[in-house]
């Protein structure tokens, strides 16, 4: 679907006037070519791949253990709270495009694109 571009505009208050209907259409507007259910199912699908490495960094920064564990440890807490930044950003997206973000347990696992693991591995294995 191609839309056509809307000519440049130099009256400030034709500016002003579209702004404001854009904001008022939301994040979904006219020139928004993508369709809308598609894309909040995908971004379901992203959150739960990052709700899960959320859990699994949690799990690996919990079991770390042995001599060298504690920089380890901290760089699995460091990117844990980096993955729980992105659920967050898409989450907030799904709502923006006036869907509810899939936060349901149930189907996590399946929903995710990544692997939980099982938090009984090696530091070298959690590494990896």
């Amino acid at each position: 679907m191609t839309t056509q571009a809307r000519p440049f505009l130099t009256d400030i208050n034709e500016l002003r006037r579209r702004a404001q209907q854009d904001i008022d259409q939301g994040a979904v507007t006219d020139a928004y070519a993508l369709d809308v259910g598609q894309v909040i199912e995908v971004l379901n699908k992203v959150l739960a791949s990052e709700i899960v490495c959320v859990l699994r960094y949690k799990s690996h920064y919990s079991m770390a253990r042995g001599i060298h564990a504690e920089p380890v440890a901290a760089e699995f807490k460091k990117h844990a709270a980096e993955e729980e930044a992105h659920a967050e950003r898409v989450a907030m997206r799904i709502a923006q495009l006036n869907g509810e973000p899939n936060l349901n347990p149930d189907g996590m696992i399946s929903r995710s694109a990544s692997q939980y693991g099982s938090g009984k591995e090696t530091l070298v294995d959690m590494i990896k």
